[in-house]
């Protein structure tokens, strides 16, 4: 997360009067345990330089000749040398803070607009008063006044300034710095990109540290800039493995971090994950984090895997929630955002048939097998869950799939059935032999000879 705050130049300072700028917190977790403002003047002496740096459509100036992005993201030198740019610091206002449940909710609720709103700023013109302000009044916020050593330090800045910085603020956000300046050094060829790994590593998230823990293993075993991170299907790989490493030491946290990232890139590991170590997909822990009352961490745990997918979120939230009818109203604007909607649907489907909400389960099934069907696959819903070992209680599979069965038959189309037999022929024999008993008969009532004898040679296959 680069981007935890937006700032305004409420007041840009003179000789005599102090700069004035307004930190608004973007994005709010309420597992913080610490105050996620700003306080001393590490924070504003990034703001002042971002603002002199010539990019995005911001003004060129004198502090931005003065240290480096890299500098600016290595946490001991910036509390190191903070003091030769910015003498003081004063917070003089807050608003919305500390945060309540219904702010906090509010956060979780509008998190996806609350991401545009980083990346807009009055200096790439994208920012509209009329559609930012609303969300802006609604954020936690102070002002500061700032003292800085010299006159020139804040010669580029105007009142009315806004924009998304990439600023660090508190240590708890520091990890993230400390793992881009990382980067920046592998890039490089720089011996201490090492221990700016580290760093993240001692103070990241878990999001943070299993990024750090990747990179630390790709340059420590020599792989460099072909590291596991440069293509997918390694990625994924190297994602996975690090998340069984790190589940049968006992560290759960970064565990599930490290199993969210490699789903992100590739679904069908859950089922390998399950079978290695059962580890329960990310859906099902989101599931299990709400059902203790912690939505919040299982929106947050739902982005790490599908952050790509909003709308895939706002779908398993809606479950989660027990707006099902809202979750099946759902918008999912793509193909592949669709088919992880159709995945979770399955996986929670089981869920729900466990937790004895029959009618939920049949309605999510139902939902992701007509979803799996718009895609060409009306079986692919049903073999996803029996793939990954989400199909529990069997029973409850194959009662699923037996009606499927007979929805499927056609004598126009044979795709469907052909997806549901390929789904489950291995697990679910009984239930393929049936498809093919059903399509074969179908043809033979319309005459479709040819046809029939296909359906009738596979499931002698079966038999075989």
């Amino acid at each position: 997360m680069t981007r935890l705050f937006r700032v305004h130049v409420v007041r840009a300072g003179d000789d005599k009067t102090p700069t004035r700028i307004r930190v608004l917190l973007v994005h709010h977790e309420p597992w913080w345990d610490e105050d996620p403002l700003p306080k001393g003047p590490g924070f504003f002496v990034q703001v002042l330089r971002e603002a002199a740096d010539g990019e995005n459509g911001r003004p060129r100036g004198p502090l931005g000749d003065e240290f480096t992005v890299e500098q600016s993201l290595d946490t001991e030198w910036i509390e190191a040398h903070a003091h030769r740019y910015v003498a003081r610091v004063e917070r003089v206002e807050a608003r919305h803070h500390p945060v309540d449940e219904a702010l906090g909710a509010w956060y979780r609720e509008n998190h996806d607009a609350l991401e545009r709103l980083a990346h807009v700023s009055t200096f790439n013109r994208r920012y509209r008063a009329d559609r930012e302000l609303p969300l802006e009044e609604r954020l936690v916020r102070a002002e500061y006044d700032v003292w800085v050593t010299a006159p020139r330090w804040t010669r580029t800045l105007r009142a009315g300034d806004r924009w998304g910085t990439g600023a660090w603020g508190p240590l708890t956000t520091a990890g993230d710095a400390s793992l881009r300046r990382a980067f920046i050094l592998r890039e490089d060829g720089r011996p201490d990109a090492v221990a700016a790994f580290e760093r993240a590593l001692a103070l990241g998230d878990a999001e943070t540290r299993v990024h750090a823990r990747l990179a630390l293993d790709d340059l420590r075993s020599g792989r460099g800039e072909t590291a596991s991170t440069d293509v997918p299907a390694r990625e994924c790989e190297a994602r996975l493995e690090l998340a069984l490493r790190l589940h049968a030491e006992g560290e759960e946290e970064e565990a599930r971090a490290a199993f969210a990232l490699a789903v992100r890139t590739d679904s069908q590991v859950i089922g390998e994950a399950r079978r290695r170590a059962e580890l329960e997909s990310p859906a099902e822990h989101g599931y299990r984090l709400a059902r203790c009352g912690e939505l919040s961490r299982a929106a947050a745990h739902l982005r790490l895997a599908y952050g790509d997918d909003p709308a895939v979120v706002s779908f398993a939230l809606a479950v989660y929630e027990g707006e099902v009818e809202r979750a099946l109203g759902t918008d999912f604007g793509g193909d592949l955002a669709l088919r992880h909607g159709y995945e979770i649907a399955a996986e929670l489907a089981f869920l729900q048939a466990r937790a004895s909400d029959a009618e939920t389960a049949r309605r999510l099934m139902e939902f992701a097998q007509g979803a799996a069907g718009a895609l060409g696959g009306a079986g692919d819903a049903l073999g996803y869950a029996l793939t990954t070992g989400a199909a529990q209680p069997i029973a409850l599979a194959s009662e699923f799939a037996t009606r499927l069965a007979h929805e499927c038959v056609s004598p126009a189309d044979d795709q469907p059935m052909h997806s549901l037999v390929e789904a489950t022929r291995r697990h679910l024999p009984d239930v393929a032999a049936l498809g093919c008993r059903l399509q074969a008969e179908c043809h033979e009532e319309y005459a479709q000879f040819e046809e029939a004898a296909h359906w009738r040679d596979r499931l002698a296959d079966l038999h075989s």
